[in-house]
């Protein structure tokens, strides 16, 4: 049971790790994360996950780094190795827990008669627009005060480890009720799926990518190239503003779309300085010359979606954002003011 652990969650971190693959159903192997791999050579992927004794390890030939998953878990994604180790306590003390959803009837008899939805690639789904008023996923958008407009792309499974399968065929998960927000390609089709979990203890985010595939941008296909690009971390924040793509979570390393480069872009960050991940990831932007949105001090929101539900308009969060970008020696300035930040006014 362990190995299977092990396996489930390396799929989950997967989707942070660059050129992420799986060679064969034991070995995966990737660009390293620690030490960032060859400098010389962006196509070299010297980081290793293999079993042994029915377990999972990581081995970099490049930094020589070497630990277990919880491990590697512990250092790349500190959310991620905390539900791991209660995972792991669970199954230790033989405690066993199946989560099935937030579902009805009429529901999953929905569900099973649909096939080969949405561009023809995602099955075991409904479309949010499809749901009756009072189901749990509608309600749950709908209190984030989501745009209706978006949940035509926005969908609902009961057994998001079906959906998860369909984009990864290495992906090992339990049966879920999740949310589903797929990612396309230019030529629409899907390379990755995120499932927003409905049940409160359940890990709140499993991002699942396509093998081979490298970081993920949601509505990368219907971004406008020729007006200013917002960047948000998570696609609901991306819903609120115009003409903007979301990457999937922070990390020190971004590497753009090509088809985003030299384009007016703008990263909009959570509003966290005290997040080592975030700070890291915004020096890493500067370094690389692009434009980044730097909350002032008076910001108390963490991110777009808290500041529309404070009350502020799309209008004023543009106009905001806009205000407080910044590139070059003025970003520096305003990064080192950021992360002073000890305590958030609302604006």
């Amino acid at each position: 049971m362990t190995a299977f652990l092990d396996k489930k969650f390396i799929n989950l971190v997967s989707s942070q790790l660059d050129k992420f693959k799986w060679q064969r159903a034991t070995l995966a192997n990737c660009r390293c994360p620690l030490c960032g791999d060859s400098q010389k050579n962006k196509n070299k992927c010297r980081g290793y996950f293999y079993e042994r004794d029915g377990r999972y390890y990581y081995k970099c030939h490049n930094c020589s780094a070497a630990t277990t998953v919880s491990g590697f878990l512990e250092k790349v994604n500190p959310s991620l190795y905390s539900e791991f180790r209660l995972e792991w306590l669970k199954e230790k003390s033989g405690e066993t827990r199946d989560v099935r959803g937030i579902t009805n009837t009429n529901t999953a008899q929905k569900l099973a008669s649909k096939v080969n939805v949405h561009r023809g690639k995602l099955k075991h789904v409904l479309r949010i627009s499809e749901l009756e008023p009072n189901h749990a996923a509608r309600i749950y958008l709908e209190n984030r005060l989501i745009p209706e407009s978006k949940f035509d792309d926005l969908f609902y499974t009961d057994d998001f480890a079906k959906v998860a399968e369909q984009v990864n065929p290495q992906t090992v998960l339990k049966q879920e009720a999740r949310i589903v927000i797929p990612f396309y390609n230019d030529d629409g089709n899907i390379v990755g799926v995120q499932g927003r979990a409905l049940d409160p203890h359940a890990l709140r985010y499993i991002t699942i990518k396509s093998s081979g595939q490298e970081r993920l941008f949601y509505n990368l296909d219907k971004v406008d190239l020729n007006k200013r690009i917002y960047v948000t971390e998570g696609p609901f924040d991306s819903m609120f503003l115009p003409n903007a793509v979301a990457m999937v979570g922070a990390s020190k390393s971004v590497n753009l779309p090509d088809k985003l480069r030299m384009r007016d872009v703008v990263f909009c960050l959570d509003n966290e300085p005290r997040s080592i991940e975030i700070v890291n990831m915004m020096r890493n932007l500067i370094a690389k010359e692009h434009k980044v949105f730097i909350a002032d001090h008076r910001l108390g929101e963490k991110d777009i979606n808290e500041m529309i539900l404070s009350g502020k308009t799309i209008e004023n969060i543009v106009e905001y954002i806009d205000e407080n970008t910044y590139g070059g020696i003025l970003a520096q300035a305003a990064l080192s003011q950021w992360e002073k930040t000890t305590e958030r006014w609302k604006i």
